[in-house]
């Protein structure tokens, strides 16, 4: 991440939008990126390294989530998704191609910005961490420092937050983490009450596993309380 001044790519058709937000992320301390489109902020990637996207869901030709899908093949830059529409399907989605946050509009631009900040400290933070262990859980192995996983033979591509979620069960089997545990360790304490942004990503940490041989049951949770995640050490063989 930029050091001076964090850079936003703001991307939304709607120019009074654009002006706004660029103005006052301008006032906040971050230099600004715009673009209409999703083809215009295409060649913008390839042309610029910025620190954050913000992404508007409605755009024509190519929408919010068709753009975050193309763009998560080949970018990994922290994503916060903006949408008029507060709704748990598309918000799911956005959540499932790999948006780093979900915010529904109208919001205020301190709100904006206070969570443009938490995604940019959680990025930060991982990217400094110093190299970790490899975690071993049975044969559920952990590589923190390559972002990698594997069971058995097989190895397992998780996004981001799934990863350091199974991470944080993996270091202690049969450990039951509260839902705002979880919350404040992966996303922040600002976080803390997105219960859906557990169920998501549980999901598909759960549907990876399957389709990797070990079952999506292995993770368990308690209903209002938490996870955890078994100690695979004592599977029958």
């Amino acid at each position: 991440m930029n050091s001076i001044r964090p850079t936003v790519l703001i991307i939304d058709d709607e120019s009074k939008i654009r002006r706004l937000l660029s103005r006052s992320l301008d006032g906040f301390g971050f230099d600004v990126l715009l673009s209409a489109s999703a083809e215009e902020a295409m060649f913008l990637l390839e042309k610029s390294k910025p620190d954050i996207i913000i992404l508007d869901y409605m755009m024509p030709e190519v929408d919010g989530l068709t753009f975050l899908s193309e763009m998560r093949k080949r970018y990994s830059i922290p994503t916060i998704f903006l949408s008029a529409r507060d709704e748990v399907r598309i918000k799911t989605k956005a959540l499932e191609l790999g948006a780093d946050d979900y915010v529904v509009k109208p919001f205020s631009m301190e709100e904006l910005t206070a969570r443009i900040k938490a995604v940019l400290r959680r990025s930060r933070v991982n990217s400094e961490k110093a190299p970790e262990q490899t975690v071993h859980n049975g044969d559920l192995v952990m590589f923190p420092d390559r972002r990698m996983c594997r069971y058995k033979d097989a190895d397992i591509k998780f996004a981001d937050t799934e990863f350091r979620l199974l991470l944080v069960l993996n270091k202690r089997p049969g450990t039951i983490f509260t839902h705002e545990d979880l919350l404040r360790q992966v996303w922040g304490a600002e976080y803390i009450g997105e219960l859906n942004y557990l169920r998501v990503s549980f999901s598909r940490i759960r549907k990876k596993l399957t389709e990797a041989g070990l079952a999506g049951t292995a993770i368990a949770s308690y209903s209002g309380i938490g996870y955890y995640i078994e100690d695979l050490s004592e599977e029958v063989l």
